[in-house]
């Protein structure tokens, strides 16, 4: 045990800016996280980026929701459904297994890490003596300390970045840090990051890049980078089967099933524009051209399915995914421009008619997108859904 907490001692100080201390005045002016607090600075950029009441309204509405389904310290994926009101129907759409399987969501603490990004995206803080909301999201992010399975790695480093930098008060700068130093440790030879790297030789793109979103947040906590990061990223993707602007997992990704996705495109095109490396490259060129044609859209298609051994059925199936449409926004704001105005406004159309406005379920999104619908669940969907019309202050262009 002393052996690794001196390592993590060791890239805690890496990762630290030489000469730092905790104080809250030596954080440098953020350059990612945006003017979440309210003021004119967060109203100037919501009408400038393409925000209304009417986005303000769903995203309080989000919040609301996930407040209302929320336990003492963070999200139940599957077992939410026990806090819906007494009254009128509970909320459908648990999370399941890790492939879709009905089994209890293994997820839990990273998207408790999601719901906990959404509540910071709108700027609200935490508190252990404030309101019951700020004193729930102390709660989750106090929960969310120390060392997680992958994915709740990244995405509680990020909100501790986040934290930190809308805090300004020392109080999540170690968390955010150490985080860091964590997954610093999964970074490959090949450049990216490893979601089992111990296990499996070779990065792979989902886990790069919620390694990436979170270690571009850390930035805003006062932590320094590796100068290589993003020419490493960079080299990574490039390496991988690149087909009609679509992504590989990984390397040799056919050996194991793979097969290049849209999910993958999307993430990589978020990591160059947040790394601002790559992003002149023909590979680049080929995922914004095929994310292009990929506009949010709320639309859902019903097939015959046949199993083996089974009787055919009708399968509802969603032709989108929120992490999708996440991703793309990341890299659309970045963007900038007509880019940006085309994505958000079809992102608008898409969400906010949809969100539910009857009984305990007002507020969230249904889980109809693939990976919400199979594995995260309405907990997800509504975390995804606020994070995505938060953007134009959650973030800013870099």
């Amino acid at each position: 045990m002393r052996t690794v907490r001196s390592m993590l001692v060791l890239l805690f100080l890496l990762v630290l800016p030489l000469g730092s201390s905790s104080t809250a005045q030596e954080l440098p002016a953020p350059r990612i996280v945006g003017p979440r607090l309210p003021g004119r600075e967060r109203d100037e950029a919501l009408r400038r980026f393409g925000g209304s009441e009417e986005t303000e309204k769903a995203v309080v509405a989000g919040l609301d929701w996930l407040e209302r389904h929320a336990l003492a310290s963070g999200w139940d994926a599957d077992g939410f459904p026990d806090r819906c009101a007494k009254e009128g129907k509970p909320c459908d759409g648990v999370g399941k297994g890790h492939h879709g399987e009905d089994a209890p969501c293994p997820f839990d603490r990273a998207i408790s890490a999601f719901a906990a990004l959404a509540f910071l995206g709108h700027g609200d803080l935490p508190d252990p003596e404030g309101s019951p909301r700020a004193r729930l999201l102390e709660k989750t992010l106090r929960g969310l300390e120390g060392p997680g399975d992958a994915w709740a790695e990244a995405l509680s480093t990020e909100a501790f970045a986040e934290a930190e930098a809308l805090e300004r008060r020392g109080r999540w700068r170690e968390a955010a840090a150490e985080g860091a130093a964590r997954l610093l440790g999964t970074r490959g030879e090949d450049g990216g990051f490893g979601y089992i790297a111990g296990l499996r030789k070779g990065s792979d793109t989902p886990f790069t890049a919620f390694t990436v979103t979170a270690l571009v947040a850390v930035r805003d906590a006062g932590a320094r980078l590796p100068d290589d990061l993003g020419a490493g990223v960079d080299r990574f993707l490039a390496s991988l089967e690149e087909k009609e602007g679509k992504l590989a997992y990984l390397r040799d990704g056919r050996s194991y099933g793979y097969t290049p996705t849209s999910y993958n495109a999307h993430a990589a095109l978020a990591c160059r524009e947040l790394l601002r490396k790559g992003t002149d490259g023909a590979r680049h060129r080929a995922h914004l051209s095929f994310v292009r044609g990929e506009a949010p859209a709320w639309v859902i298609a019903v097939r015959e399915v046949k199993m083996a051994g089974e009787p055919m059925k009708r399968v509802r199936m969603a032709k989108f995914d929120l992490l999708d449409w996440y991703y793309g926004t990341l890299a659309m704001f970045q963007r900038g421009g007509s880019d940006w105005s085309a994505w958000y406004g079809a992102t608008k159309s898409a969400l906010v008619p949809h969100q539910r406005k009857d009984g305990c379920a007002r507020g969230s999104w249904d889980p109809v997108g693939f990976y919400e619908m199979n594995v995260g669940g309405r907990v997800l969907s509504t975390a995804l859904g606020i994070l995505i019309l938060e953007e134009p202050y959650r973030q800013r262009p870099l």
